[in-house]
């Protein structure tokens, strides 16, 4: 039995996809769906003042969240219990560091279904989180 299902999202409407899937587990199991979203932190380039990268950080941030708020809201009209997080990071390591570290039991995530030397270069999300070492179950759903 599943009490923390951690779902993570990308923004993408193909990140979505697995919602549907995500809340009938959530219903199922009487869970609560954890909405995790990373972005990537913004580097120093550009010759951009420190303070002005670090302004440029929290307005992705700040996106990032009310995109989660969004999500989370459809979700709870629909009667699921949802929290949501936002950090920055890399996203394969920082989902799987914060279901470890949160208690999640049960990772639901989106594959986009690239495949060939797209995904060789840019590498998957859902890929990485697999390759990884953890006893968590992690659901790929292919959008």
């Amino acid at each position: 039995m599943f009490r923390r299902i951690l779902v993570p999202l990308d923004g993408s409407e193909l990140a979505e996809k697995v919602l549907p899937l995500a809340e009938a587990e959530a219903s199922d199991h009487g869970a609560t769906l954890v909405l995790f979203r990373v972005v990537p932190r913004l580097r120093q380039g550009l010759m951009l003042v420190p303070s002005v990268l670090d302004d440029l950080n929290q307005q992705v941030l700040q996106l990032a969240t009310d995109y989660m708020d969004r999500v989370a809201g459809e979700l709870r009209r629909d009667g699921i219990a949802v929290e949501t997080e936002v950090q920055l990071g890399k996203p394969a390591e920082s989902i799987l560091a914060f279901a470890e570290g949160t208690g999640c039991d049960l990772i639901i995530i989106a594959s986009h279904g690239q495949s060939g030397a797209r995904q060789w270069r840019f590498g998957s999300v859902a890929n990485k989180v697999i390759k990884m070492k953890t006893t968590m179950p992690v659901m790929v759903v292919n959008t």
